[in-house]
C-alpha cells in the first residue's frame, strides 16, 4: 500500500498584504508538516489575494508574489505544497499554482478557464493559458505533471473544475494520480453541496484522488469565501473540512492509498481505452522522484474506513436546525467581521436601530462579528465594540418601534441611546420649502426622504468621532425597487444585507429567535414593516406584499423571464391574490426596477 497523507488548507488572506498572507500560509505549512502531511493544497492566489481586479496590472504585484513564494518555499522542508500566485509572462498575467517540493519551486501550473459571468470578470485582467509549457523565473510553467517520491501529482485551478473540458483529463492520462484544485469560490447558499458533487464526480471519472482547497473570508470588500476543503478517491469522499470558520486558517487531511488508484485504472477497460486515445503531447512530466518517502501510518488509514463496508450508517438530524440558514447567517457574519478587521480603521460597529427587521438583523450580525474579532479570543469584550442609537421623529416614530429596538439592544447586552431628529427634520423641511419655492411645492416623497437624510448624516458624523463602521440597513428587495433614500438609509461603510431579500430577512429573524431564544425578535416581527416616514405608513402598502416582490425579483432579474411569464407564474404561486392586482404589481415592479437601475 502506498499511503499518502494529503492536506487542504483554507486561508483568510488580504489582497496585497504579502507579509500577512505568507505568514498564515507558513503557519498552515508547519501545522501540516507536524501532522505528517506529504502534500498540502492551499487556495487560489492565496499569496496575493484573489480579488486583485485591476491591481494585477501593476508589475509589482507579480514581483512581490514571486518573492513571497520564494520565502514560503524556505519553510517547506520535508513537505510538498501547492501555493497560488499571479505570474507575469511576456507581459501577460496568468493565474498560477506553484508546486514547492522540499523547499524547491519545481514549476507552475497555469489556469486555462477564466470565468467572466455572474460576479466574475477574470477575462478583463487575466490571460487564459492556451497550452504547452513555457518558463518563468527559470522554472517551467504551463501544463505540468510532477513525478514525486510518493506519487504523480498535477493541478487545475478553480474554474477548470467547473468547465466542460477540464484540463485534469489530459493530466491524468499523462500519469497524474492526484489532482489538486486551489480555488477561490465565493459563498452562496448550498454551493458546497455542488462542489462536493463535482469533486466526487471528478475523482470517479478521472480515476484519481482529487483534493480541493478554498479561500476563506473576505479578502477585499466584495466577496465572501466559505473555505472548507474536500478530498475524494475514485470510490468515496474521505475528507470534508467545515466551511465558514472564523479562524484565520484551517487545516484538514486524510490518508489515501495511491495503489488503489492504479488498481482501479488497471481493472477499468474504458480507462485503458481512453489512455491510448487522449493526446497528452502538450503536457510535460517533470521527474523529481528522487528522495525518501515514509508512508502514512496504516492505523490512520484504517481509522477513516467506514464501520461497515456493506451499508451506510444511519444518521439522525435535529429537526429544529436549518443548516442552510445557519450557513447563510455565518457567511454574512464572516464577511462583516473580515471587513471590519482587515480594513483596520474601525473601533466600533454603529447601528441605527429602527425597531424594524433590517436593522435588527444587522445588529445581530454586528454582535456576532464583534465576538469573532481576533479569532474570538476577546469575545467577552464584544459589547465595547457595538453601539446602537434610535433616532425618532416625533411626527411618525412609534412607541412600539422604540420599545422593540430598546428590548433587542438590552437583550444582546449592547449600549442603546435615543437621540431625536425633531429639530433637524423641521429645519430640513423649512430649507426644502425655501429651495422649492413654497411648502406646496415640496412633494410627499421629499418630505419622507429628508428625514432619512438627516439620520444618514448624523450616523456618518458619529462614525467620524467614534472611529465607527456604520452598517447600511437596506435589503435587496428595497434596493431593487428603489425603496431606499439616497443620502439616507443607503449611506454607511458596509452593507451586510445588500444581497438578502426581505422575505429572507424575516425568515432569518424568525429562525434566530427560535434557535437562540431571542425574545425581543418576536416584538420586532409582530410590527408590520414600515419606514415610519409618514403617518400610518406600511411598506407593503406602498409597494406590494414582499412575497410577491421577491418572487418577481427572482423571476425577472435572475431567471430573465419576460414580464408576461413573470405574471403568469406569480398568479399560480399566489392564488389568493386577484390576477389583475398581480398584473398591476408586476408592472409596478418592472417600472421601479428599470428606473432604479
Amino acid at each position: 500500500m502506498r499511503l499518502v497523507r494529503i492536506g487542504t488548507a483554507a486561508v483568510s488572506v488580504k489582497v496585497g498584504d504579502f507579509p500577512r498572507n505568507t505568514g498564515l500560509l507558513r503557519n498552515a505549512v508547519r501545522a501540516a508538516r507536524d501532522t505528517g502531511v506529504h502534500l498540502l493544497v492551499t487556495p487560489e492566489l492565496a499569496i496575493s489575494g484573489y480579488s486583485l481586479e485591476d491591481r494585477i496590472h501593476w508589475a509589482d504585484i507579480a514581483r512581490h508574489s514571486w518573492n513571497a513564494l520564494c520565502e514560503l518555499a524556505e519553510d517547506c522542508a520535508g513537505i510538498t505544497v501547492f501555493a497560488g500566485l499571479p505570474a507575469r509572462i511576456d507581459g501577460m498575467n496568468y493565474n498560477a499554482a506553484a508546486l514547492i517540493h522540499d523547499r524547491r519551486v519545481l514549476g507552475l501550473v497555469l489556469k486555462k478557464h477564466l470565468p467572466s459571468y455572474s460576479i466574475f470578470y477574470e477575462g478583463r485582467n487575466w490571460t487564459a493559458w492556451p497550452g504547452g509549457v513555457t518558463e518563468v523565473h527559470g522554472v517551467p510553467a504551463g501544463d505540468l505533471v510532477f513525478r514525486l517520491p510518493f506519487g504523480v501529482v498535477s493541478a487545475e485551478i478553480c474554474e477548470d473544475l467547473w468547465s466542460a473540458s477540464p484540463p485534469a483529463k489530459a493530466r491524468v492520462m499523462a500519469g497524474a494520480e492526484i489532482i489538486c484544485n486551489p480555488s477561490a469560490s465565493p459563498f452562496t447558499p448550498r454551493k458546497n453541496e455542488e462542489r462536493r458533487r463535482l469533486v466526487r464526480g471528478s475523482a470517479a471519472g478521472l480515476k484519481s484522488v482529487y483534493a480541493y482547497a478554498n479561500l476563506l473570508g473576505c479578502d477585499n470588500s466584495r466577496l465572501v469565501f466559505d473555505g472548507g476543503g474536500l478530498i475524494a478517491t475514485p470510490t468515496t469522499l474521505v475528507c470534508e473540512a467545515p466551511i465558514l470558520s472564523r479562524k484565520h486558517w484551517t487545516l484538514a487531511s486524510a490518508v489515501v492509498d495511491l495503489d488503489e488508484v492504479l488498481r482501479i485504472r488497471e481493472e477499468n477497460t474504458t480507462w485503458r481505452q481512453d489512455a491510448g486515445r487522449v493526446p497528452g503531447d502538450a503536457t510535460e512530466v517533470l521527474d523529481a522522484s528522487d528522495g525518501d518517502f515514509t508512508p502514512a501510518p496504516l492505523k490512520d488509514y484504517v481509522a477513516q474506513l467506514p464501520k461497515s463496508f456493506y451499508f451506510e450508517p444511519v444518521t439522525r438530524r435535529s429537526t429544529d436546525r436549518e443548516p442552510w440558514l445557519d450557513e447563510l447567517y455565518d457567511a454574512l457574519v464572516l464577511g462583516l467581521r473580515d471587513y471590519f478587521e482587515k480594513v483596520g480603521a474601525f473601533e466600533h460597529f454603529l447601528v441605527a436601530l429602527s425597531g424594524g427587521r433590517d436593522s435588527a438583523l444587522c445588529l445581530l450580525m454586528a454582535v456576532e462579528a464583534a465576538k469573532a474579532l481576533k479569532e474570538g479570543t476577546e469575545a467577552d469584550r464584544y459589547a465595547s465594540r457595538v453601539e446602537t442609537v434610535y433616532l425618532p421623529n416625533r411626527a411618525f416614530s412609534s412607541n412600539a418601534t422604540e420599545e422593540a429596538a430598546r428590548s433587542l439592544a438590552e437583550e444582546l447586552g449592547v449600549p442603546f441611546r435615543v437621540v431625536s431628529i425633531h429639530e433637524e427634520a423641521d429645519i430640513a423641511l423649512a430649507k426644502a420649502e425655501e429651495l422649492a419655492g413654497g411648502a406646496d411645492r415640496v412633494t410627499p416623497i421629499a418630505r419622507q426622504n429628508l428625514q432619512a437624510r438627516v439620520r444618514g448624516a448624523m450616523m456618518l458624523n458619529w462614525a467620524n468621532s467614534a472611529a465607527g463602521l456604520v452598517l447600511v440597513t437596506s435589503n435587496l428587495s428595497e434596493a431593487a425597487a428603489g425603496y431606499t433614500t439616497t443620502g439616507g438609509d443607503n449611506q454607511g461603510g458596509y452593507s451586510p444585507i445588500a444581497n438578502v431579500p426581505k422575505t429572507l430577512v424575516s425568515r432569518l429573524l424568525d429562525y434566530l429567535a427560535r434557535r437562540d431564544g431571542i425574545a425581543a425578535l418576536r416584538k420586532i416581527l409582530a410590527i408590520p414593516p414600515s419606514a415610519e416616514l409618514e403617518a400610518d405608513q406600511e411598506d407593503e402598502k406602498d409597494l406590494m406584499p414582499y412575497a410577491v416582490l421577491d418572487d418577481l425579483l427572482h423571476l425577472y432579474a435572475r431567471e430573465r423571464l419576460d414580464l408576461t411569464d413573470c405574471w403568469r407564474i406569480v398568479c399560480e404561486r399566489h392564488g389568493d391574490e386577484d390576477p389583475e392586482q398581480l398584473r398591476a404589481w408586476t408592472a409596478s415592479f418592472a417600472r421601479r426596477f428599470a428606473q432604479n437601475q
